[in-house]
């Protein structure tokens, strides 16, 4: 599962890259169509000055107005990116908090149980040496009436044999 992130983190992180590397190329590509424009067509124009410093100010004005569009599509795209990269880490975080709130609560659950497991050994535990105590009690008791009794027996028979 780790794996799987890591990979799917390399892949956004390669995505995000190749668009920045697109829309550097786009904004030097525009960049330099626009110059090259106004150049060829400064040099190859049969105009007077006065008419090639208007077309001047116009392809000025046409490039700067096709950066700024350019830019705020960038800035529009990279505004996108970043709150969809929000959402995603406040779903990711949301889940994570979940899923480890759960981890916790199972863990307690746990303990609990072992805590309960392990009161009922020892009680057993306590609840079997009181028997084997009352066994050997009762198995001493039975050994010393078994003891009295040959003892009466031995001096039974003593008495018998005079």
């Amino acid at each position: 599962m780790i794996l799987t992130k890591w990979y799917e983190k390399r892949k956004k992180e390669k995505q995000r890259k190749l668009k920045i590397q697109t829309a550097k190329k786009i904004l030097i590509g525009t960049a330099a169509g626009s110059v090259s424009g106004l150049l060829g067509g400064l040099l190859f124009s049969p105009k007077s000055g006065k008419e090639t410093r208007k077309d001047i100010a116009n392809s000025s004005k046409e490039i700067t107005n096709n950066i700024k569009e350019k830019t705020i599509e960038l800035k529009e795209n990279i505004n996108d990116n970043v709150t969809d990269a929000k959402v995603k880490i406040k779903q990711k975080s949301a889940d994570l908090k979940e899923a480890l709130n759960n981890k916790v609560s199972d863990a307690k659950d746990n303990v609990i149980d072992a805590k309960v497991k392990v009161s009922q050994y020892l009680n057993e535990k306590k609840t079997s040496k009181a028997i084997f105590e009352t066994v050997d009690a009762v198995a001493e008791t039975a050994n010393e009436a078994v003891d009295n009794i040959l003892g009466q027996t031995e001096s039974i028979e003593k008495d018998s044999k005079k």
